[in-house]
């Protein structure tokens, strides 16, 4: 396939911590894609016990940098990940468990975003299960900042960021364990409007263990607080997934949803109080 060469690097952190199983498969899709596109790859590893070193040492020819050692978790690892990339022109991350789509992804993403002059632009995504098996798609809407409030319907393995933009935010809030992309989408979105390629580049992949399925009570404060925090005003549809996950009254979830928010709504500020002193330690 002949593409039409960009003068443009593109920088890709792989924040890493024992998902050795992953991790080479993560490491080949991006190195399939340095044959179309300039690419720096760095790895930050969180101290792995597994075979993820073992790994990284394997592909060190295509590797910018690499360490291993404990740090302050995924956000401020790729932080410093994008330290180490200040001659590349647009950033990506890549989780050590997820891959791009094929060998064109980086290339698609990159040219949309050059062609359109866009800092930010975001493609389809496929949910992957454990043995690399398309399960479905992401649900990736239309770009409507108005929206992010409601749901992030940005899937992160398929998001590209101008480096002055990365910049421009700040980065990723390295207090944040669990939607730190979404918290970031929030604040790239109040500066600029992105683009939406209509083409799958990454696939996310999600089985028992993942953060997202293990940690979601986490999730859902983290997501009140942001929302809370850029907007000041939470929809109700936050609270009532929070009283799901967390009730022990079955009976509940059979209720209609609609008659639930109602009988919520006037303790929707108590929620949105216990979510953030529950982020705080003050239970």
């Amino acid at each position: 396939m002949e593409l039409e060469k960009i003068d443009k690097k593109v920088g890709i952190v792989v924040p890493s911590f024992n998902q050795g199983k992953y991790l080479e498969e993560t490491i080949k899709s991006i190195i399939e894609n340095m044959k179309y596109v300039k690419i720096e790859l760095v790895i930050i590893d969180g101290g792995s016990t597994d075979n993820s070193v073992e790994t990284i040492k394997k592909y060190e020819a295509y590797i910018k940098y690499w360490r291993t050692e404990s740090d302050n978790g995924q956000a401020a690892a790729i932080n410093e990940g994008v330290r180490h990339l200040n001659d590349c022109e647009y950033i990506m991350w890549l989780n050590s468990d997820d891959i791009y789509n094929d060998q064109y992804a980086v290339y698609k993403i990159l040219k949309f975003a050059i062609l359109n002059n866009y800092q930010v632009c975001y493609g389809k995504s496929y949910f992957i299960d454990e043995k690399g098996e398309k399960l479905g798609y992401y649900n990736t809407q239309n770009f409507d900042k108005r929206k992010l409030k409601k749901i992030c319907y940005l899937s992160q393995p398929s998001v590209i960021i101008s480096r002055v933009a990365w910049d421009e935010v700040g980065g990723l809030d390295p207090n944040l364990k669990m939607c730190l992309d979404y918290e970031m989408w929030i604040r790239l979105s109040m500066k600029y409007k992105f683009g939406y390629l209509q083409e799958v580049i990454g696939n996310t992949r999600i089985y028992s263990s993942t953060k997202t399925a293990t940690l979601q009570r986490r999730n859902l404060n983290e997501a009140i607080y942001i929302i809370d925090k850029h907007y000041g005003n939470v929809p109700i549809h936050w609270i009532y997934s929070k009283i799901l996950e967390e009730t022990k009254f079955t009976f509940i979830k059979s209720l209609p949803k609609k008659l639930v928010k109602i009988f919520i709504l006037p303790f929707k500020g108590k929620y949105i109080k216990k979510a953030i002193r529950e982020l705080n330690g003050d239970v």
